[in-house]
């Protein structure tokens, strides 16, 4: 009897190897002979799913977004503790977080001059930014934000420090990135509640 192949495991498989390919390789390195090599999979099998090297790429910039935003939806609890979650989520403090910026940044390159990948990587700009958003809302529903603030400034802020914070966290090294990452974003809610 045939095996009956699980594809959403399948997909887990080669969105994982691809990752690793990306991260430990660059971008240059992302093609569907090595990924499947990566996976362990026959080459054909995987060319039938990404005939081209651009559907590899683009299914690699969905699953990150995917990956992510069912992290950030699974957070639990509320207040201030949900939203430095939800920030955290975003910050590269263990080898997963790390490995899915690097390959955010290498595609996103690419997408600087592809026009085929431009709408994944605002896709995925978007969405820190609507995290961005929801951190304001649930610190502003447990009254944890001063009065006046213009949320939509506060939101642009807080995008731009998460993105500086993330390429910082990548490339300097620390002992223990959450502590490092939590004392500036507990610094920056601090003001932020006058």
């Amino acid at each position: 009897m045939p095996r009956l192949i699980d594809h959403d495991d399948r997909n887990d498989e080669i969105a994982a190897a691809a990752f690793r390919v990306l991260a430990r390789d660059g971008l240059a390195a992302l093609s569907v002979r090595r990924v499947a090599d990566e996976a362990g999979i026959a080459t054909a099998s995987l060319r039938r799913a990404f005939p081209t090297q651009d559907s590899l790429r683009r299914f690699c910039f969905e699953r990150l977004q995917t990956t992510v935003a069912n992290r950030i939806r699974a957070v639990a609890g509320a207040g201030r503790e949900r939203a430095m979650q939800w920030m955290r989520e975003l910050l590269p403090l263990d080898a997963t977080r790390r490995a899915e910026l690097t390959v955010q940044l290498q595609l996103s390159r690419l997408a600087l001059t592809d026009v085929g990948l431009s709408d994944n990587a605002r896709e995925l700009h978007e969405g820190v930014r609507r995290v961005c958003t929801a951190v304001l809302h649930e610190l502003a529903a447990a009254r944890l934000l001063a009065d006046d603030l213009d949320l939509s400034l506060e939101t642009v802020r807080l995008h731009a420090l998460l993105d500086g914070l993330a390429l910082h966290l990548l490339w300097t090294p620390s002992d223990d990135p959450t502590r490092d990452a939590d004392r500036l974003l507990t610094h920056h809610l601090d003001t932020l509640a006058g």
